[in-house]
Order: C-alpha cells, then sequence, then structure tokens
C-alpha cells in the first residue's frame, strides 16, 4: 500500500467522524439523524471500495512492472553470467541450448557439445568425477538430469593455487644404510673412509639433483627435505638411487651396498613429519630393506612401496632378539590372560609358533589359549591335534574362536604369530575385541597393521616364527619345566615347513635353533610322518603339475581344475614341485580353496621377486615366498590378472642382483 493511499483512507475515515457528528448536533430528530448516517455511512463505503480498486490496479501494474523487470534481469544474467549451462533432452541426450557464456567456450575451443559428450558427463557424474578440462582450463561441473541441465564453472584459477599448494607440500625423508655394520665389521680404517665417501657423495648428489637440502646423521644414516614436486620425480624414477648403488658399489667398493628410506609428507608440523618418516623407514627394514616407504602423513593415507627388488639382507641380532626376549617378558607378566592368534587356515609354523608362545606364558603361571577353528583346519595341523589329543596338558589350551570371543576380558592379551595383517587372522571379529596385541612374523610387513600394538618383533630374515618362538624361549631366565617332547618337535615342525626341510630360508641360526629342539627330544621322524601324503594328495599335486605351462622361460603357471576344491598344503606342495623342475626359476598355483576363494600359491628360487607380484595383487609374503586370495572371481579372471601383473613389472619382478 503506497503513501498517497493511506493518506486518502486517512482523510476519508475523519470526515466520515465528522460527518456523523455534525449530523448528530444539527438534527435533533431521531429519524433524520438515522437517515443522515446511513446516507454518511454509504458515501464512505462508496469511497472504501473505490479506493480498494485503485488499490489493486496499481499491484497490478507493479506486478506486470517487476515480472517485465524480471524477465529483463534474467535475460541478462544467463547473458553475461561467468557461468556456462547446457540444457538437453533427458530422453534422447541432445543438446537443446546453450547460453552465451557456454557457447563462446564451447566456440572459442573448437569443442562440440553432442549426445556423446553430455553421455560423457553423465558418465563422469556417476563416478564423482566433475572436472572438465578444454585448453588448460578447468571447469567444475554440477548435472541436473532430472531437468536435462548441466552448469558449469571456470575453476582453472582455484585448482591451479591447489596444484601450487600440493607441490609446496613439505617433504622429509631417512635413509638407512641396511648392511653397514656387516660391511665394514672386518673392513681397514681406509677402505671404511673410502665406503664413507662413496655413500655419501652418491646420496648428496643425488638429492642435489633433485633439489633436496640432506644431512648425514650417523655413518649410516641421512636425512633430507624437499618439497612434493621434488618427491613426484623421485617417485616417477622409481628412487633410481637405490638400483645405483646397490649395481655400482660392488664395483667401487668391493661391496654390495642397499638402502632404505622412509618418506613421509604432508600439511603438518614438520615434526609430524619426521615421526611419520621415522616410521616408514621401520617399516622398510622390516620388509626386509633395499627398499622405500612413502606415506602422506594422514591416518587414513594407503602407503607406497618402491624396491623391495632383491632378497632380504637385514641381519638379525642376538641383542636384538634378548631386548624382544625381555620386552616380550616384561608385557605377558602384566597381562591377565593371554590369547595365541595365528593365521586362517594355519600351518605348521603358525600351530608350532603358538604352542611355543603358549609355554613361555605359562612359565609365569598367565593363563593362555591357542584359538583354532576346526573349519580351518589343513591335513598337517589335523594330524598334529590328534597327537595333541593325547597330552591333556596341551589339550585345554585350545580353544575355539567362539568360547574366546565370550571369555577374553578387557585386560587380556592378544599373539598374533606368523601373520601382522589383521585381516588374515583366524576370526577378525575376535581380533577387534583386543586392545593389546603381539605380533611375531616373519613376513614383509604390508599396509594392514594392528593399531593398539605393544610389541611388534617381526624379523623377514628369520626361516619361521618357530625359529623367532624358540629364540625368545633360550632368552627366558626363568627356571621351570622344560620344553616337552611335543612341543619341541611341534617347534621343529614349524621350521621344517617354512624351510622345506632346511633347503631355504636357512642360517647358521636356523640350524642352531634345529639342534637346541633337538636336545629337548623333537622327534624328528614324528615331523616326517606328521607331513606324509597320502595317495588322494599326492594325484590331486599330480593333477595340478600336469596343468602347469610356462608364460616365461623360467616361470612357470599352474591351474587347478575348475571343480576341485584344495587345501593349502596340496597348492603350497604342488608350487614346491613346480619349482624343484629343472630351468624353473619361479611358479604360481591358482587353485580354488574352501569358503568359496580362490588362491595363488607363489615359489622362486631367489631370483624372481613373486611377492612383489603377490602384493600388486592384494596378498604379500616374502621374496621367495608368498601368496595371495580372492573372491567373487574366476579362476580365469585370476590367472589373466596374474599374467597381465607379470608382464607389467617384469623389470621389476627379477632381482637385480640375482642375474
Amino acid at each position: 500500500m503506497n503513501k498517497q493511499l493511506k493518506v486518502q483512507l486517512g482523510l476519508g475515515i475523519c470526515f466520515l467522524c465528522l460527518a456523523e457528528i455534525i449530523g448528530t448536533i444539527l438534527f435533533p430528530l431521531r429519524w433524520i439523524r438515522i437517515a443522515w448516517l446511513i446516507m454518511t455511512n454509504g458515501i464512505a463505503v462508496c469511497f472504501f471500495i473505490w479506493q480498494l480498486f485503485v488499490l489493486e490496479k496499481n499491484q497490478d501494474e507493479v506486478i506486470q512492472w517487476v515480472n517485465e523487470n524480471a524477465e529483463d534481469s534474467v535475460k541478462q544474467v544467463l547473458d553475461t553470467m561467468p557461468i556456462g549451462i547446457v540444457k538437453f533432452d533427458k530422453k534422447t541426450k541432445e543438446k537443446i541450448w546453450l547460453n552465451p557464456f557456454a557457447e563462446y567456450i564451447i566456440n572459442s575451443n573448437n569443442e562440440i557439445i553432442s549426445e556423446r559428450e553430455i553421455k560423457q558427463f553423465i558418465d563422469q557424474d556417476k563416478v564423482g568425477n566433475h572436472f572438465w578440462v578444454i585448453s588448460n582450463k578447468r571447469y567444475y561441473f554440477y548435472l541436473y538430469e532430472q531437468k536435462g541441465l548441466i552448469y558449469f564453472f571456470d575453476v582453472t584459477n582455484e585448482q591451479n593455487l591447489k596444484d601450487k599448494l600440493i607441490k609446496n607440500q613439505p617433504v622429509v625423508g631417512i635413509i638407512s644404510v641396511d648392511n653397514y655394520d656387516d660391511i665394514t665389521e672386518k673392513m681397514e680404517e681406509k677402505e671404511i673412509a673410502n665406503l664413507n665417501s662413496y655413500i655419501t657423495s652418491e646420496i648428496s648428489d643425488y638429492l642435489k639433483n633433485q633439489h633436496a637440502f640432506s644431512r648425514k646423521l650417523t655413518s649410516e644414516k641421512y636425512i633430507f627435505v624437499t618439497q612434493y614436486s621434488s618427491l613426484k620425480e623421485m617417485i616417477e624414477k622409481k628412487f633410481d638411487l637405490l638400483d645405483k648403488i646397490r649395481n655400482e658399489s660392488n664395483e667401487r667398493v668391493g661391496k654390495t651396498v642397499t638402502m632404505s628410506i622412509g618418506v613421509s609428507y604432508g600439511k603438518k608440523d614438520m615434526y609430524s613429519l619426521g615421526v611419520t618418516a621415522n616410521n616408514n623407514l621401520e617399516v622398510a627394514l622390516v620388509r626386509g630393506g633395499d627398499q622405500v616407504v612413502i606415506k602422506e602423513n594422514v591416518d587414513t593415507a594407503a602407503p607406497m612401496y618402491f624396491g623391495g627388488v632383491s632378497n632380504s639382507i637385514v641381519k638379525r641380532t642376538r641383542v636384538r632378539t634378548r631386548a624382544m626376549a625381555m620386552a616380550f617378558k616384561g608385557i605377558i607378566q602384566e597381562a591377565e590372560e593371554i590369547y595365541v592368534m595365528g593365521h586362517q587356515f594355519p600351518d605348521m609354523d603358525a600351530l608350532g609358533s603358538s604352542i611355543g608362545v603358549a609355554y613361555i606364558a605359562r612359565l609365569y603361571k598367565i593363563p593362555v589359549y591357542v584359538i583354532l577353528d576346526k573349519k580351518q583346519l589343513i591335513p598337517d595341523v589335523e594330524r598334529c591335534l590328534k597327537e595333541i589329543e593325547q597330552v591333556p596338558e596341551l589339550v585345554k589350551l585350545i580353544i575355539s574362536p567362539q568360547k574366546a570371543m565370550s571369555q577374553c576380558k578387557r585386560k587380556s592379551l592378544l599373539v598374533m604369530v606368523d601373520h601382522s595383517n589383521p585381516l588374515l587372522s583366524i576370526n577378525t571379529k575376535l581380533y577387534e575385541i583386543f586392545q593389546k596385541v603381539i605380533v611375531i612374523d616373519h613376513h614383509r610387513r604390508g599396509a594392514e597393521f594392528p593399531d593398539n600394538l605393544l610389541l611388534s618383533y617381526i624379523e623377514t630374515a628369520a626361516s619361521s616364527v618357530s625359529e623367532l618362538v624358540t629364540e625368545l624361549i633360550q632368552y627366558q631366565s626363568v627356571r621351570g619345566k622344560r620344553l616337552s617332547r611335543l612341543e619341541a618337535t611341534l617347534l621343529l615342525a614349524g621350521i621344517i615347513v617354512d624351510t622345506k626341510s632346511f633347503m631355504v630360508h636357512t642360517t647358521s641360526r636356523t640350524f642352531d635353533v634345529a639342534s637346541y629342539l633337538r636336545t629337548l627330544g623333537a622327534d624328528s621322524e614324528k615331523v616326517q610322518a606328521l607331513f606324509a601324503n597320502d595317495l588322494s594328495v599326492y594325484l590331486k599335486i599330480s593333477g595340478i603339475v600336469e596343468n602347469s605351462k610356462f608364460i616365461r622361460e623360467d616361470i612357470v603357471v599352474a591351474v587347478g581344475e575348475e571343480g576341485e576344491v584344495y587345501d593349502g598344503v596340496t597348492v603350497a606342495k604342488a608350487a614346491d614341485t613346480l619349482l624343484s623342475m629343472t630351468g624353473v626359476k619361479a611358479s604360481f598355483v591358482i587353485s580354488k580353496r574352501e569358503k568359496e576363494f580362490i588362491s595363488i600359491s607363489a615359489r622362486s628360487k631367489g631370483k624372481v621377486n613373486v611377492q612383489l607380484i603377490m602384493e600388486k595383487m592384494g596378498g604379500g609374503g616374502h621374496f621367495d615366498n608368498a601368496a595371495a586370495q580372492f573372491s567373487g572371481v574366476t579362476l580365469q579372471e585370476v590367472e589373466d590378472r596374474l599374467f597381465k601383473l607379470i608382464d607389467e613389472n617384469i623389470d621389476e619382478v627379477y632381482s637385480l642382483n640375482g642375474q
């Protein structure tokens, strides 16, 4: 309502009131006053109706004016705003209309918006990719498919700024010479000086060329800082510094030198980056050394691995073993009860090491239980359980995952043996209950690792976890009951199965441990009986071997029968059988396993890095002994993927120091 109309209505009301007062005073007769009031009120009603008509007419004019101006404004906005709009037919996906900004962008870059391009926008939107790049310009698009509209905005400046921030992210790296102590142990001072000069010169020149600042911390450790743009160059070159030093060091200083590098980058403070870089270096060393581990300083980030093309060269020391034994003792003495759990479908090494850990716990009178799932037993382990059933003291140690889940306490301790990946545990739900975890393993550490870890004892140079646990037993100072004959036999069986009867992964310490177990009464004949094959298993192995074929002149792959289900021992023995053939340096056996999943068992004679391929397929293991598991795929799909990965990584598959 405008101001003029308000004034007119106010005057009309005043006139009506004044007329009624005058009529009351001038006309004493009642009927005349009534007539006067009727007349004046009638005049007032007519006046008000006329004013309402004027008001409605004015409002219509205003609305019409607003509509006209709104249409002009919308048209002006659509014609001038820097936002592209594409209208398309919802059914045919054909272009209907473009606003001037969209026409300008498309025409100036000789682009075409047709049915094909619109379908590409829709496909990109489904996978969450909302960027459209034209001639070094980047646009963010929003798809409104229900209305047949595509909006896109120029975000080139914002993306360039984001790229610049990413490139300028700080990077912290720590370099360690893996085998420095071994190399310098018998060197003269002059030779050590030459070695130090060579290593420092190579590292310094490499990092200087990558625009990184570096400093030597100790004789075997260096640190460097740089930006992500430089790190990206190193990644693209796959950290060729490792290959160069490994290949040239023998000629330069008479020894093969290998290094490990831990790198961290991100937006957090430098202290946090340094801690993460040091942790990544530890992971690289635990995985066997001669490799690089890179991880963004974010909890959810997945690490990247480079190198690892040579077999594990990290030397175990008795000082470290003694320290681990003391740390292990301190932790288990504080536990209310202990649960020991191996990997899915545990082998003899997992079972033997579990019994060994249980023995240590019993020395200190701590309640201990070994978790086994009867649905996940291989033939060798079933034979062992029959032997254990004859010893009541050991029988009461074995419990099911369900019973463990119902009776474990908040302060209970879980010891994971022969694996460090929680997803590979016998029961993952049971693992999630525990807040205190110890890992004892001899496989290379992967990306998945326990968060609530109290102690990690991972030695990739060890033959087996049974060897590690036996050494822990040797360093226990408690004068308690000695290992029983059966316990010693199970530990020896774990060593024998992982060393292929002392043919692979053996060191002098492996034989020392085996000798110690023999003095305690370990029965080698019983071990052989536990590993004995029956005729049906032998025929299955023969069938797998018969289906083998060479995919390279020294790499053989075998695939099990489509309708046949194999246990882990049969598959592993088939892979070992293939590896024993003349000219075979690596073997892969693909087969169906229990629970409707498919597995690959990979073996190598030390010339081919099967662990690298298995990690890329989601598994892991050792340089020359690895495996992977899959679900929801066919044997043919796994075989095709294996062939493809070997072809794509052929240069890294072969050990450079093994050629």
